[in-house]
C-alpha cells in the first residue's frame, strides 16, 4: 500500500543570481512497511527532502502526499498537528526535555494530543528499545545511546505513518550507532513501521531495504536490495 508519494517536488532558495535549487523535480513513492535510506554528499538535498516529507517545510512547487493528505495544502497549525499524529521525527540530537522523566518524554506526543497511551503497546515499544528499566530516570542519567533509544520510542509511541530519521547515529560512537540502527530495523520488522533514514554512512544505509542516492537535488539512483 502506497503511504508516501512525491510528484515533481522542487525547492528553491533565494532568487536571481543567488538562487539555489536544493531539490529538482523529485518523484518518489514509498510503500507501507518499507525501510528506505537516502544517501548523498553534504548539500545534495537530503535534509531538505526530509523536512518537506515531515511537513516542517514546504516545496516551492510539486506535491507531497502522506496517507492521502496533501502536505502542501496544510497551514502551519495543521502541519504541526499532522506531524504530531502522523510523522515520527528522530534527529542526531535527542531533543529530550531535561526536566521530565524518560516515561514522560516518551508519552509527551500523546499528552499534547490528550490521548491515553495503550499500555500494552507502550510496554512493547520501551522493552524493544531496551529502556524498560530507565523510565523513571531523567535524560542526563542516561548514556547517549539510551537517550537516542528514548527519542526513538517517543517517535513510535503514536504509531506514525512515517518515521523520519535524520542522521540518528551522527552523535554516537560506532557501537551505539549500530544498536540504534538495529532498533530501527526491529521497529520496521516487528511493528511494520515505514522508515526513511537520512545518512552519509554507507554501512548504515546497507541495513535498509532500499537505497536512494541524491546528487545536486536529484535522484540519481534508486536501488531495492530486498
Amino acid at each position: 500500500m502506497e503511504i508516501l508519494k512525491c510528484e515533481g517536488v522542487r525547492k528553491v532558495y533565494g532568487s536571481g543570481n543567488n538562487q539555489v535549487v536544493a531539490l529538482d523535480r523529485i518523484d518518489l513513492t514509498v510503500e507501507k512497511g518499507e525501510f528506505t535510506a537516502i544517501v548523498g554528499a553534504s548539500g545534495s538535498g537530503k535534509s531538505t527532502l526530509l523536512h518537506i516529507l515531515g511537513s516542517v517545510d514546504k516545496p516551492t512547487s510539486g506535491r507531497v502526499m502522506v496517507e492521502g493528505t496533501d502536505l502542501c495544502t496544510l497551514t502551519a497549525a495543521q502541519a504541526a498537528v499532522f506531524r504530531r499524529r502522523k510523522v515520527g521525527l528522530v534527529y542526531q540530537f535527542y531533543n529530550l526535555i531535561p526536566t521530565l522523566t524518560v516515561r514522560k518524554n516518551i508519552l509527551m506526543p500523546l499528552m499534547l494530543d490528550k490521548r491515553k497511551p495503550n499500555r500494552k503497546y507502550f510496554e512493547q515499544v520501551v522493552n524493544s528499545m531496551g529502556i524498560g528499566d530507565k523510565l523513571d530516570f531523567l535524560p542526563y542519567q542516561l548514556s547517549g545511546g539510551q537517550q537516542q533509544r528514548a527519542a526513538l520510542a517517543r517517535s513510535l509511541i503514536y504509531r506514525p505513518a512515517l518515521l523520519l530519521a535524520d542522521e540518528p547515529t551522527g552523535n554516537l560512537d560506532r557501537k551505539n550507532g549500530k544498536e540504534i540502527v538495529d532498533m530501527l530495523r526491529l521497529s520496521n520488522r516487528s511493528l511494520n513501521q515505514t522508515i526513511i533514514l537520512i545518512t552519509h554512512d554507507e554501512r548504515i544505509a546497507l541495513e535498509a531495504d532500499r537505497i536512494i542516492t541524491l546528487e545536486d537535488g536529484k535522484i540519481i539512483c534508486d536501488q531495492k536490495r530486498r
